[in-house]
């Protein structure tokens, strides 16, 4: 360790000598290198303030309208989120999920055109006033065109050069609340927007409640094309005035809609054909013959249920032992399908088949080599359940 330090003190000597026999040309040139440095770090740091003051000057609302100009701009734009984002809070001035820009953008009713008439500042608040114009056919009732609206605003102080900046006290929204029975999308304006259910603000088993931010316009809520359901009844667009904001909320309901419908008479139809095409006289979850069950047994109820189409004079009951063969099914005839809702479930996505009338078939075979033909009426059990996008069909024969 000793050794070490003493090594040391011989070196600083050493360096010390090693400047002292630089020429006074090197020690110039070092002087100069060390002002350059200096001078650039200055540059530099000089270059990055004016560039942040510049950029303040820019981006910073300085004057008392320019913040109610960019509202405006906004809503003329149809860009709900950026309008809402001039306060600083993601989800909006309500605590609403902010509405889609593609589905304001497509709002009737929104202003097309704005003109600042008059500012009073009064210290750090401020009044600034515009009037403002609808597109032809789209003007609110209640309003006019050209008519005046006035907005408060009040000044920020913040540190550093030209970063006050001004700030509206409020704005125009409110929220649109959709009621809804856990379809997995809507439409609002034409915008399809899927429903998640973390996303609810009330839960109600699969459904319950949706909410957007809504700006000033019309917002009228749908379901998609090629959806499951369509509305039982038409909703009225929601309207968020400008300058009288009010919550609004509509209530979906749902029925089945031709796309819907078309599935299902598909998965009837494949129950059907594969019941037809069975070789025996008692398949499962198929129609079945009144007088055998399943290997040539015979029912004990067969001569009270079973209707004999041939022979015309009908049969006896059946016995033991008969044999029976070459089963054909033929379809006779099929109540057109009717889907009502499910009651027993409560919910509105699920439905069930009306079996008020039932089909029937021809069932023929030969019976000890008798031509026998039964009719066989059956019902068309159907069990739905679709949150608009899937559906699940359950089809029973018997």
């Amino acid at each position: 360790m000793s050794q070490e330090v003493g090594a040391s003190a011989e070196a600083e000597p050493e360096l010390d000598q090693d400047v002292q026999e630089l020429g006074p040309a090197e020690q110039r040139r070092r002087r100069r290198l060390r002002r350059s440095l200096w001078t650039w770090l200055i540059v530099v740091v000089l270059l990055i303030s004016a560039g942040g003051t510049a950029l303040n000057w820019f981006m910073v609302d300085r004057d008392p309208e320019e913040p109610v100009e960019d509202w405006l701009d906004a809503m003329v734009d149809g860009r709900s989120r950026q309008a809402l984002a001039l306060f600083g809070d993601s989800r909006g001035g309500t605590g609403a999920e902010s509405m889609p820009n593609a589905a304001y953008r497509q709002a009737e009713g929104r202003i097309s055109s704005w003109e600042i008439v008059d500012v009073q500042r009064d210290g750090d608040r401020a009044q600034v006033t515009a009037s403002v114009r609808w597109p032809d056919g789209q003007v609110p009732e209640g309003a006019e065109q050209g008519e005046e609206h006035t907005w408060s605003v009040h000044q920020v102080r913040r540190t550093g050069p030209l970063n006050d900046s001004w700030e509206m006290d409020g704005v125009d929204a409110s929220t649109l609340t959709v009621a809804a029975p856990g379809n997995r999308d809507l439409s609002i304006n034409g915008e399809r927007i899927g429903l998640d259910p973390e996303d609810r603000t009330v839960a109600d088993g699969a459904g319950g409640k949706w909410q957007w931010e809504a700006l000033p316009g019309r917002f009228a809520v749908d379901l998609p094309e090629g959806n499951d359901y369509v509305l039982a009844k038409p909703i009225d667009p929601a309207e968020v005035l400008l300058g009288d904001p009010q919550p609004q909320e509509v209530v979906v309901e749902l029925e089945p809609s031709p796309q819907l419908w078309a599935e299902v008479d598909q998965e009837i139809v494949r129950s059907v054909e594969s019941c037809m095409d069975s070789t025996s006289v008692s398949p499962d979850a198929c129609p079945a013959s009144r007088r055998w069950a399943e290997g040539g047994v015979p029912r004990a109820d067969a001569a009270d249920n079973a209707k004999i189409e041939v022979p015309e004079s009908g049969l006896k009951a059946p016995k033991a032992g008969a044999e029976i063969s070459e089963v054909e099914w033929e379809l006779v005839s099929q109540p057109p399908l009717w889907l009502v809702a499910e009651e027993d479930s409560g919910s509105q996505l699920d439905w069930v088949a009306d079996e008020t009338a039932q089909a029937e078939a021809r069932l023929s075979y030969l019976e000890d080599g008798k031509r026998v033909e039964e009719i066989v009426s059956f019902p068309v059990h159907v069990d739905v359940t679709s949150d608009g996008r899937d559906a699940e069909i359950d089809v029973a024969l018997r």
